[in-house]
């Protein structure tokens, strides 16, 4: 007589978003839980993202004193991420608004600066400070543009809202109510910026993301389906700085 097979349960497997502590640095991360892990792992993929797999069941305190512990790695995985990007050099294309720049040097100026379809800057030797802090600019104006012209739309009241240097992550919404939105996306198209501002209004009437969650995304943003999917092929190029 032959012996039954035991079937084996199916994993338990759950992902979530959370924030690592890296010595007073918020550091953004995605959390993966399975039943069928037994020990903490640690990477950070090609876009700087912090991913951390760990069993279904342990409490988020061991996460910490894991980061803790390992904390000048990550530091060190943080830092290779940032020096792999793409030396800066007159000519190269940036991205912008869905279309794209040239960077070019030009004498007698103190900041960079656009010029038809160029971004200007005194030096290139300093582009790696002064071009991000361009584009920090330009996202605090065209951000709060389309946040308050989609609200108006819709007639939502405006949330207060901040500008986001993380490093996996578009937008947020926090328990107070503000509103987070990546710096970068000044660099997507307009279609882009539109639904992660309209994914995180969202998130006012569903905390969640539900099938409710989807339907009020997509009385907001129509097209929000095609325009996820291009930040999604288009993120890396984003992240590039």
């Amino acid at each position: 007589m032959g012996f039954a097979r035991l079937k084996r349960c199916a994993a338990i497997r759950t992902e979530e978003r959370a924030d690592l502590d890296l010595d007073g640095l918020r550091v953004p991360c995605l959390l993966r839980r399975s039943s069928a892990r037994r020990t903490l792992a640690m990477r950070v993929d090609a876009c700087g993202r912090v991913v951390v797999n760990m069993p279904l069941t342990m409490p988020v305190d061991r996460m910490g004193e894991f980061v803790h512990l390992h904390r000048d790695w990550l530091r060190r995985q943080l830092n290779q991420v940032c020096r792999a990007e793409e030396p800066w050099r007159p000519g190269m294309l940036l991205p912008f608004l869905g279309d794209r720049l040239r960077l070019a040097e030009a004498r007698g100026i103190e900041r960079a600066q656009l010029h038809a379809d160029c971004l200007q800057v005194p030096d290139i030797a300093q582009a790696r400070e002064s071009v991000p802090a361009w584009y920090l600019g330009e996202a605090r104006r065209q951000l709060a543009a389309r946040l308050q012209a989609l609200c108006q739309r819709h007639g939502l009241p405006l949330p207060r809202w901040r500008l986001s240097d993380a490093r996996s992550r578009w937008g947020s919404l926090s328990v107070q109510g503000v509103v987070s939105l990546n710096w970068r996306l000044v660099k997507a198209s307009m279609a882009e910026i539109d639904y992660v501002v309209c994914h995180e209004l969202a998130h006012f009437r569903q905390r969640n993301h539900s099938p409710a969650f989807w339907r009020e995304v997509g009385a907001l943003c129509p097209a929000h389906e095609v325009a996820r999917r291009l930040l999604r092929q288009n993120g890396r190029l984003y992240f590039q700085f």
